[in-house]
């Protein structure tokens, strides 16, 4: 346990903005408290969420225990579209962190685990509209989908990062900023691109990231 002299020496240091997110932390933890535990099918203890842009289904939408979402996220859990209902679920695990302008927009299920962390402007999107008849305006298609997202714990996912529907991450995987993420990788792989490639593996014999060339095959998921 931290001491009270590590909190003096760290509060000696902060300056007005430092006082200022502090409080706006303090808020946003009162406001999950009196406010989201009541409208969410699960608001955890400790858990806030800075300013949202926007929530929708949120008896569908499950955060755990010690979740930071920053401001202008989107949860959007999507029961119906278009005449055609949906049972779009959310599930965010203990501990992650999630930056700024982050979207989750579900009509299958988004299933992310715990210590995951985002940069800002990810989306998370679990399906897709029909275009088969160009005559129909998407406005009017269902939602087509490839199953649901699974992000699993300890993944890292950079900035201005799309998830499409039907993907998994395994444990530890790495995503590089600005890439679109088409296809499930195993634990433990980085990727990056448009669409996203496996660039480099974890190898635990060497406790290091190798070249994929390098590393040892696997098809654990």
């Amino acid at each position: 346990m931290k001491s009270v002299r590590y909190y003096l020496e760290k509060i000696k240091i902060m300056d007005f903005h430092d006082y200022l997110n502090h409080l706006q932390c303090f808020l946003a933890k009162i406001k999950g408290l009196l406010f989201y535990s009541f409208i969410f099918g699960k608001f955890g203890r400790g858990s806030w969420i800075k300013k949202p842009d926007q929530i929708f289904g949120a008896t569908q939408i499950f955060i755990d225990e010690n979740v930071r979402i920053e401001k202008g996220a989107v949860l959007y859990s999507i029961r119906k579209y278009a005449e055609n209902k949906y049972s779009g679920t959310i599930k965010i695990g203990k501990r992650t962190f999630i930056n700024r302008y982050f979207n989750a927009s579900s009509a299958i299920g988004i299933y992310i685990g715990e210590g995951v962390a985002f940069g800002s402007n990810v989306f998370l999107c679990d399906f897709d509209h029909s275009y088969k008849d160009p005559l129909i305006s998407r406005i009017d298609t269902p939602l087509t989908t490839k199953g649901p997202i699974n992000i699993h714990d300890y993944c890292w996912l950079g900035a201005n990062v799309y998830v499409t529907s039907g993907v998994t991450l395994g444990k530890g995987c790495v995503v590089g900023a600005n890439s679109v993420v088409t296809s499930s990788f195993p634990p433990y792989t980085m990727i990056a691109g448009i669409p996203a490639r496996a660039i480099k593996r974890y190898d635990f014999s060497r406790n290091q990231w190798v070249r994929i060339r390098e590393a040892k095959p696997t098809t654990e998921c």
